[in-house]
């Protein structure tokens, strides 16, 4: 590693030429960075769901829609009730709506005193199924509510049309109140989140962070290195993704601020060394190489286990948890390149041109602090197993009360606008969430548009409709019947064909044509059931579906039935994150321990190892166990992130240990590495618990636990490095003769 240092600095300008084009070439990448958190960024990869959920969206249109919940005292007066027309006018020419339904619309042609004819309205809405099914007479006529259908939308085009909307309900007259929610309001809502990860708390981090080094350091150099060393590894990576036209999701968002910490982690472990080697008496350069060849093992095996740690999410079925493990692996392998090439090339050129070292007290009182708690640890090891031990026994007694939380809503504050909407439509009985039944007919001779069986399509949105979470459902037998009773069917056919007459009045006027086409196939082959249902996890949603499809199986037997639509996607990839976490672990764990059995050559120090470098993950899934914090979407990343982490202070204190104990004892080795390198690691591990925590600000929850939750394991790793190892490893036995070294 000495020699690799040398060569390095040797040709420092032209590594810093090098590294200085990659970023000219990169960085203008970053300004093409976007950020979505549309439904379609969290199904399953490859999922034969998702395939028929993007067929049935092309057969009966996209499922996407907002509400407009009018209420208050003076809707149901002619001038509300002129407005709630002009309304659903208005919101049917705007970009992006397919077409906008309401009371007016449905009831207006057959009023000829409307807006004036409150009662005959309230009359007609109230005995209408077709209204109350689709929520446009709402909390029991106390309200009405306006459903625009949209195009599916790019975020930034929903944005756009419910800013539109907006305003649309703003314009309202006295005494009347307009609240709009839509099934993109929780997009909207997550990528705000995103955007504040990446504007507000990543800035907040890097400013803790140069006070962290100031504070050190107490000088230019000491502070610029590691933060520009950092800055080119997040330009380079970052721009990359942006002209790999990559968009930053809720998860995805954490990047920047993760591979901030450990970069200037990595940085700070050898300029700390590299500078106690100078006011050791060795020349800038010198010292430079001299620190390559202390820390050049450790800094790679700790670089190669962090790559895989987060590696091993690449493999997940979760694609956006997925897409942060390769990124995060590609900008860390980056990360390890530059460490063994730009960070020393600016070590020797920055210190080459500066004067002398400040007084380095503080490094100091951190070395000293390094020594006594190796000393301490060593002579009462008894103590320090057994708490160990004890602490162990109670992470593991939390784990079985680990739950998984699936209920998107809750991943917002409990205050949040968007949560508080959900409720409030709810409580209306008015839905934004949709669950789709598909029944298709494989029988030439059979159809969904015959009498019998749009009389059964009737009856299943009626009953499955009726179940708790469901608020409403309806089909297109519930249409024809609502065309039945509106039109006075019943004087112009017999009750046998009035269905069938329905669906042809239906198909002639504009209107109609389309509303049946969103439920009925053109050629009666297929069929939906859309029910409306309240913003559950699966544990709820999933009796209530077996319940449905039952049902659906039974009433129309000629028919297949499947359920679908972006709600159950959503739901479907909740399922996955147990299956996620078990395979990261399963897949960093031997790399782990293949890196440490090459450090440490032997398998009795390979366990040795292992004990502090587990028992923060222990004490994590405890801890989230007993403190009743759910693994999620984000929070089921933490364990391998962490795991990747938490080894690269054992590694830098055991890299050497075989030479070091040969040559001074087990005893007096850890306590002599564990003196040089303190203040490397309680100033790295500030710098990560920082990095991680600057997510706990979050007000996304998954996001904020996997911050609090990193942030707090990464401190159990340090204090576990500073007591646990020297008492596992000091008065170890010596080496035995014939043991292999590196």
């Amino acid at each position: 590693m000495s020699r690799l240092g040398r060569w390095v600095v040797e040709r420092r300008r032209v590594w810093l030429a090098a590294w200085g084009l990659a970023l000219a070439v990169l960085a203008p990448g970053l300004a093409r960075l976007e950020s979505d958190n549309s439904p379609e960024v969290f199904f399953l990869d490859g999922s034969a769901a998702v395939e028929r959920y993007r067929e049935f969206v092309e057969r009966f249109g996209p499922d996407e829609g907002a509400r407009l919940l009018v209420s208050g005292p003076g809707l149901w007066t002619p001038p509300g009730l002129d407005f709630l027309e002009r309304l659903e006018r208005d919101a049917a020419t705007l970009p992006g709506v397919v077409a906008a339904s309401g009371l007016a619309g449905h009831h207006a042609p057959f009023l000829p005193d409307y807006p004036d004819d409150v009662a005959g309205l309230l009359a007609r809405a109230r005995a209408s199924e077709l209204d109350r099914a689709s929520g446009l007479l709402a909390d029991g006529g106390r309200a009405a509510s306006v459903l625009v259908e949209t195009a599916a939308l790019e975020l930034p085009a929903a944005r756009v049309l419910y800013a539109e909307l907006a305003a649309l309900g703003a314009a309202a007259p006295a005494g009347i109140e307009v609240a709009l929610l839509g099934d993109r309001s929780l997009d909207l809502a997550l990528d705000d989140s995103a955007r504040a990860i990446w504007r507000l708390y990543f800035p907040l981090l890097v400013l803790l962070a140069a006070l962290l080094l100031a504070t050190m350091f107490r000088d230019l150099a000491g502070v610029a290195i590691p933060l520009l060393f950092v800055g080119v590894c997040e330009g380079v990576t970052l721009g990359a993704m942006g002209w790999a036209g990559v968009r930053l999701h809720l998860i995805l968002a954490v990047l920047p601020p993760v591979v901030f910490a450990i970069a200037l982690a990595t940085a700070v472990h050898l300029v700390i060394r590299c500078r106690a080697l100078e006011s050791g008496g060795l020349a800038p350069v010198a010292a430079t190489v001299a620190t390559y060849g202390e820390k050049g093992r450790a800094l790679l095996a700790a670089g190669v286990s962090t790559t895989v740690g987060f590696a091993a999410l690449a493999v997940s079925p979760v694609a956006p948890v997925a897409a942060l493990g390769a990124w995060a692996a590609l900008a860390l392998a980056i990360q390890l390149v530059a460490a063994f090439t730009l960070l020393p090339a600016l070590l020797a050129t920055f210190a080459a041109h500066r004067g002398a070292l400040p007084e380095r007290g503080l490094e100091r009182r951190l070395e000293r602090l390094g020594a006594a708690a190796a000393r301490f640890a060593s002579s009462r090891r008894a103590l320090v197993l057994g708490v160990t031990a004890l602490v162990a026994a109670a992470a593991l007694a939390g784990m079985p009360r680990l739950r998984l939380e699936s209920n998107a809503l809750a991943y917002l504050p409990s205050g949040h606008a968007v949560r508080e909407l959900h409720d409030r439509f709810e409580r209306a009985g008015v839905g934004v969430t949709t669950v789709e039944l598909r029944l298709d007919v494989s029988d030439p001779a059979a159809s969904l548009a015959t009498e019998g069986a749009l009389a059964r399509l009737a009856t299943l949105a009626r009953e499955v409709g009726a179940r708790p979470p469901a608020l409403a459902a309806l089909s297109a037998g519930t249409l024809t019947e609502d065309l039945v009773d509106a039109q006075d069917l019943a004087a112009l056919a017999p009750p046998e064909a009035l269905r069938e007459t329905a669906l042809g009045l239906a198909a002639v006027e504009p209107r109609g044509r389309h509303a049946l086409s969103r439920l009925l196939a053109s050629d009666g082959r297929a069929a939906r059931v859309t029910t409306f249902v309240r913003t559950v996890g699966y544990p709820e949603l999933d009796p209530w579906l077996a319940a449905a499809l039952a049902r659906a199986a039974a009433l129309l037997p000629e028919a297949t039935v499947e359920a679908t639509g972006a709600f159950p996607l959503l739901l479907a990839l909740q399922r996955h994150l147990l299956s996620t976490l078990a395979l990261s672990l399963a897949l960093t764990l031997p790399a782990l321990l293949a890196v440490f059995l090459v450090v440490l050559g032997e398998a009795r120090d390979l366990a040795r190892a292992l004990v502090p470098n587990l028992l923060p993950v222990a004490l994590l899934f405890g801890g989230m166990g007993w403190l009743g914090v759910p693994l999620d979407i984000a929070t089921v990343m933490v364990a391998s992130v962490v795991l990747g982490l938490v080894v690269d202070d054992t590694l830098h204190t055991l890299a050497h240990h075989r030479e070091e104990k040969a040559a001074l004892g087990a005893t007096a080795a850890i306590a002599a590495k564990l003196e040089q390198t303190a203040p490397a690691y309680l100033l790295t591990g500030a710098i990560l618990a920082v990095g991680f925590g600057v997510c706990a600000l979050s007000d996304f929850a998954p996001t904020a636990r996997f911050g609090a939750l990193a942030a707090a394991t990464i401190a159990v790793a340090v204090v576990s490095d500073l007591l646990l190892v020297p008492a596992l490893f000091a008065g170890a036995a010596p080496r035995r003769r014939g043991s292999r070294r590196l």
